[in-house]
């Protein structure tokens, strides 16, 4: 248990998932299906915390990704990460075959915008509305 703790941040950098509720439960999903550890499973009822939009993201992005890397990939609890500091990350999941998943920073930020966008076209038609 104690090496789990120890190397749970180097699984935040090895999968490139944020260090926030949802990149949290992402993570949690793929480490149960990686080390099987029965916490990182209950862990992942966080999920029920999470806002409606997060949620419809872990279901239909994230889980699908954690369970197939984390069932495929080598035993990440097993890695050194100590040795491994000074190697490309993208080599390193490489050969632990293990693909980074869909950034969610990037998919925040495209849904913010698109939100952004839709505020100000409703905004533009009420404000036409009321001159009509």
């Amino acid at each position: 248990m104690q090496r789990y703790r120890e190397s749970h941040d180097f699984f935040h950098a090895l999968t490139g998932l944020p260090v926030v509720r949802e990149g949290e439960v992402a993570l949690k999903a793929f480490e149960f299906a990686n080390t099987l550890i029965p916490m990182t499973g209950l862990s992942m009822l966080a999920v029920t915390t999470l806002k409606p939009q997060e949620r419809r993201r872990f279901w239909s992005i994230y889980l699908p990704w954690a369970l197939r890397n984390g069932a495929r990939g080598r035993d990440v609890i097993n890695v050194f990460w100590e040795e491994q500091l000074e190697r490309d990350v993208d080599d390193l999941r490489a050969e632990l075959g293990i693909e980074r998943p869909p950034d969610l920073r990037d998919i925040r930020k495209r849904e913010r915008e698109e939100r952004k966008r839709r505020d100000e076209g409703k905004r533009r038609d009420e404000a036409g509305t009321q001159v009509a």
